[in-house]
């Protein structure tokens, strides 16, 4: 996955990832930017630049929805490989790289799942993730 082209983050945009990717190398952190400052676009502009697998976590199914189409509008990603994990949706993620975008609730949540659903989570929790953006 890649930025399209037209996908050209800010000055300020930029400064942020430049930290988090210091020395040519990835480093945790966290990137906090006003409301409309684009932290979606640094947040698919950071997966981008990771080349591997990303697990989004939301607040609400509404932020899912958002993610999933940031990424599809800010970068090359194949609609297959962005996969929507909430109550009223359980795709399964496949293959080695691509996004896994669901809430914070259904990764917490410790009570009974469907079959569906828990092996969803178990693949969730058993794989090693290259980036976890954490939204709000």
């Amino acid at each position: 996955m890649e930025l399209k082209p037209q996908a050209q983050p800010r000055p300020y945009q930029e400064k942020s990832l430049s930290k988090m990717f210091g020395n040519g190398r990835a480093r945790s952190g966290i990137i906090v930017l006003p409301c409309g400052a684009g932290k979606s676009l640094v947040g698919v502009s950071a997966a981008c630049r990771i080349r591997k697998s990303c697990l989004c976590l939301a607040t609400n199914v509404v932020s899912v929805d958002q993610w999933a189409f940031q990424f599809s509008l800010w970068s090359t990603i194949r609609e297959d490989q962005i996969c929507r994990f909430t109550s009223d949706n359980k795709e399964s993620f496949r293959g080695n790289d691509g996004v896994v975008v669901t809430t914070y609730n259904m990764v917490a949540f410790g009570g009974k799942r469907s079959e569906e659903s828990e092996k969803i989570i178990e693949e969730i929790r058993n794989r090693e993730w290259g980036l976890l953006l954490m939204d709000e």
